[in-house]
């Protein structure tokens, strides 16, 4: 039998070992041009999670968040062809940077 602990406590019990899969479905598909100053990115404002993948010529740097954001050098990093799939809030904006070229950065809002 299994256990888990949560909260300082150890219980035991039967937990699911299979992989959990959630099926999502294509919404908007958006782009930002990537280049040496951020460009910020208003998602549809029911949009809940999105997939992003770099087509740019190097990595690029992005933030997401609630209303405007600003990516930097210092913002989250993403490689040339890596695919992320992030869960976001409503009225979410995206925000991407490049790395040391310019390129595109590829954004499909996923419906539940």
């Amino acid at each position: 039998m299994a256990s888990i602990t949560t909260g300082g406590s150890t219980s035991p019990g039967t937990f699911a070992t299979e992989v959990s899969t959630t099926v999502l479905g294509f919404g908007t598909p958006r782009t930002i041009a990537v280049g040496a100053s951020s460009v910020n990115l208003a998602l549809t404002s029911t949009c809940r999670f999105v997939s992003l993948i770099t087509g740019a010529g190097t990595h690029i740097h992005f933030s997401v968040g609630v209303g405007a954001q600003t990516a930097t050098s210092s913002s989250h990093y993403l490689r040339t062809g890596e695919r992320i799939t992030i869960a976001v809030a409503p009225n979410t904006n995206i925000a991407a940077i490049q790395g040391s070229a310019a390129g595109t950065l590829f954004i499909s809002e996923l419906t539940d």
